[in-house]
């Protein structure tokens, strides 16, 4: 198998979003009934993502405490201050809910104050935006917002076998992975930890070189298992073999595999319950393995950094290739950490600061968030360009409708309530500013964050 080794575009591409496209996330019926008074709403629930169960849970705190003007403090618009919680599962259960069952079995069980929203690090394509629309009165285009609420980092751990440290030149007591060692273990190439060998990864310990790599993988459709093959596709674009044929990363990442599906080479477990957490706990309990969360949950776990654990133990997150100093022989790859304080105690922010992303081979960012944002990953720029950020970050999105009336048990003040909210999450000075220290990142300044501001306004019943 050909394996093609990248990098990543350092600069975020800049754009303005024109006035029309503005205009038209409104999409059709948006006049047809107006919201009511800021705060009146009463309260909603939110359903989804656990990669955003901990930036949702500073937004939903917050909401109910913040001076922000769009917040609903008690002393904002009506004066009252209705609740938002948040049901953290995962991507596929959230989809779920709202009518995208791909092969997933299931009512219905959106379209209320108690799953006002849907969180998700999966955008939906074509094919699930007009499953999720088909459940409208009247079935119509742009209705559906995709709202890049935050930046996420997607952080690779270890739990080396027992017995076993190890180091590498530029994480000491850690371990760093080039590209082409990540798409390897997780194609089910590299099998054994003594392949793993770059810029002086060293393990330790009798027969640690021998034992096996076992891949702990999430159990459901999951967003970070979308975005995780949607990197592995920048890094290797050639047909691996799964058990349903002949498939690319970018096949397995979506579609009617549910992105369940891995290469049968793979030597993998699976995890029994849902979301990033169960995930941390299974490589936590299994030796000799690896798994991949959103570094916001999987530094409130402490298992794999803080007191006893990470760098110079046998459980810690690994740096993962970001670029390459210097040309010809002399060239050197250099690594990047997921977090923008390193392997250690306290929350941070994620890495992704100067991170490029494209959009495949349309422009980036889509032109509304009532567009397709499925594609979205990070860049592929000449292997001469140094990211100066990890490069394995995306967005995590949350959707809502511009016509909420057009879905049934859908209410006035559900609608009301989700745009205060949105509206809160979407402000510089608000839900974006509080997701600093919380291991998360503000979304790009420029194009995506008026577009977030856009659509967040653009809600209506």
């Amino acid at each position: 198998m050909k394996v093609i080794t990248t990098r990543r575009l350092r600069t975020v591409p800049a754009g303005i979003i024109t006035a029309a496209a503005i205009a038209s996330l409104a999409g059709p019926g948006t006049a047809s009934a107006s919201l009511g008074t800021q705060c009146s709403g009463g309260p909603i629930t939110g359903q989804g993502a656990a990669v955003e169960i901990v930036a949702q849970r500073v937004w939903t705190s917050n909401f109910n405490k913040s001076t922000d003007n769009f917040a609903c403090s008690g002393k904002q618009g009506s004066k009252e201050s209705p609740v938002v919680t948040y049901n953290g599962t995962s991507s596929g259960a959230g989809l779920k809910s709202w009518g995208e069952s791909g092969t997933l079995s299931g009512p219905v069980t959106g379209f209320a104050a108690n799953n006002a929203y849907v969180a998700t690090a999966e955008a939906p394509n074509a094919t699930q935006v007009k499953n999720i629309t088909n459940q409208e009165s009247t079935p119509t285009e742009k209705t559906l917002e995709t709202l890049p609420v935050a930046q996420f980092s997607l952080a690779v751990y270890v739990n080396l076998p027992t017995g076993c440290t190890a180091t590498s030149a530029p994480a000491p007591g850690r371990l760093v992975l080039s590209d082409a060692t990540l798409q390897g273990i997780y194609a089910g190439t590299i099998t054994t930890w003594g392949q793993i060998a770059d810029n002086g990864d060293t393990i330790t310990g009798a027969g640690c070189s021998s034992d096996p790599i076992t891949a702990v993988v999430r159990k459901e459709k999951a967003g970070t298992t979308n975005v995780l093959k949607k990197y592995l596709y920048l890094i290797n674009k050639s047909t691996l073999t799964t058990a349903s044929g002949s498939e690319t990363w970018q096949q397995l990442s979506e579609g009617s595999t549910l992105n369940i599906v891995w290469p049968t080479a793979l030597s993998l477990v699976k995890t029994t319950a849902e979301g990033d957490n169960e995930e941390a706990k299974k490589v936590s309990e299994t030796p000799g393995s690896i798994g991949y969360s959103n570094l916001a949950e999987l530094r409130e776990t402490a298992l794999f950094s803080g007191a006893g654990n990470g760098a110079g133990t046998a459980k810690f997150w690994v740096e993962i290739e970001n670029g390459s100093k210097g040309s010809g022989t002399k060239a050197k790859v250099t690594y990047a950490d997921p977090s923008s304080n390193g392997d250690t105690g306290p929350a941070a922010s994620a890495n992704c600061k100067s991170t490029g992303y494209t959009n495949g081979s349309n422009p980036f960012p889509p032109p509304s968030v009532t567009g397709l944002w499925n594609e979205v990953t990070t860049a592929v720029p000449p292997s001469t360009v140094k990211e100066k950020s990890y490069t394995l970050c995306n967005f995590t999105y949350v959707l809502a409708f511009t016509t909420y009336s057009l879905l049934p048990s859908t209410t006035p003040g559900e609608a009301t309530s989700v745009d205060n909210f949105l509206k809160f999450v979407a402000d510089k000075k608000g839900g974006q500013a509080e997701l600093a220290g919380a291991d998360y990142l503000a979304v790009p300044k420029g194009a995506v964050d008026t577009a977030l501001i856009a659509g967040a306004a653009a809600v209506q019943f």
